[in-house]
């Protein structure tokens, strides 16, 4: 470990279902492990029901641990972990913990660093909280952003540090199904992609995932569309899949786009958030912007021959270990923990005992 490498990265995370953030979080712990980081994820609350990022902590051997047990707030326990000690990252994903992981940098001075995910606005009461979140920004030692259009909405300067993935074990895919991976919820629009199996009644489609919306998704959706529920491991579900749709209403950049690309999946995604900027129409995948052309490009995504299958599959994989890998997007990380973009304020250094 080399002397700009921290002491110690506590990764600090809300989780009680499974999604984009959660999994942003295992792969980065995973990849710190493998540059030799002593990396501790830090879960805010220990629910009735065990949060199912556990099973992927306790599956790749990471360190984990709770703040609370109960409803009693972690502040403290938090205070607790980090007080009287230096050389220390206190990296947040999520808006709890990273308004739980300021309060830490203010009263202690660790280095603090947040990550800025989401890219739907959200509703009622976490409207505002998200937005407390972001317009004290300025709090953290660095802010980060996983895409151009969520770092657009923060108030003060961030970085951009893409999502990635491990693509060490990645075999490619070949499969032949056409699917939605996600959340079941308004901002991934599964209602979009039961439209667009109704559109294409000769076609087969597949959805993978639990939320909000899968009483309506199941009750509307067609007899070409079969709903397999949440997944606990989708490395036997990518090897299924030929073409993933990707028809969300709002998005930074996707985990399952990248899972997708790296495995030859071939990607169909509206344009929304980075995506844009990770597929090149035509070339590594395929970005529409309406239901129609949805449909249409699906057709002619089914139709296409080998060969042109195999281009896309190959430019589709190449972007992801080039741009959007552990090899690539770790090193990037430990420059920024080594003091890279740190904003220095003295008011929140903590004082040499």
């Amino acid at each position: 470990m080399s002397s700009s490498t921290p002491n110690k990265v506590w990764l600090l995370i809300d989780s009680l279902t499974y999604g984009g953030i959660d999994a942003y979080v295992v792969e980065l712990a995973k990849g710190l492990k493998q540059h030799r980081v002593d990396v501790e994820v830090l879960l805010l609350k220990r629910f009735e029901r065990v949060s199912p990022i556990v099973d992927k902590l306790e599956g790749y051997n990471i360190k984990f641990s709770y703040l609370s047990y109960s409803n009693s707030f972690p502040l403290l326990t938090l205070l607790k972990r980090v007080n009287q000690r230096s050389g220390d990252i206190l990296h947040a994903h999520g808006y709890k913990a990273s308004l739980l992981a300021k309060c830490a940098r203010l009263c202690t001075g660790i280095t603090q660093i947040s990550t800025y995910h989401a890219g739907e606005t959200p509703k009622g009461k976490v409207k505002l909280y998200d937005f407390i979140d972001r317009y004290t920004a300025f709090v953290s030692s660095a802010s980060l952003a996983v895409s151009d259009h969520v770092s657009a909405k923060i108030p003060t300067k961030t970085h951009k540090l893409n999502n990635f993935i491990d693509t060490s074990k990645i075999l490619p895919s070949q499969g032949e199904q056409i699917a939605f991976v996600g959340r079941l919820s308004h901002e991934k629009a599964p209602d979009q992609f039961i439209q667009c199996a109704k559109h294409s009644p000769k076609l087969k489609f597949h959805i993978y995932g639990s939320g909000p919306m899968e009483a309506d998704i199941l009750q509307n959706m067609p007899n070409n569309v079969i709903c397999h529920g949440h997944q606990k491991e989708m490395n036997n579900v990518w090897e299924k899949i030929k073409i993933l749709i990707i028809c969300s209403r709002f998005e930074g950049l996707p985990m399952a786009a990248l899972e997708a690309m790296a495995r030859g999946c071939i990607v169909i995604a509206y344009e929304v958030g980075d995506l844009p900027k990770l597929i090149e129409h035509g070339k590594n995948g395929f970005i529409v912007n309406n239901l129609e052309t949805l449909g249409n490009t699906l057709q002619s995504a089914t139709q296409i021959s080998e060969e042109e299958k195999k281009a896309i599959q190959k430019q589709a994989s190449d972007t992801i270990y080039k741009h959007f890998s552990t090899s690539a997007v770790i090193p990037k990380m430990l420059n920024i923990y080594s003091g890279e973009y740190m904003q220095s304020d003295s008011q929140f250094d903590k004082k040499p005992s």
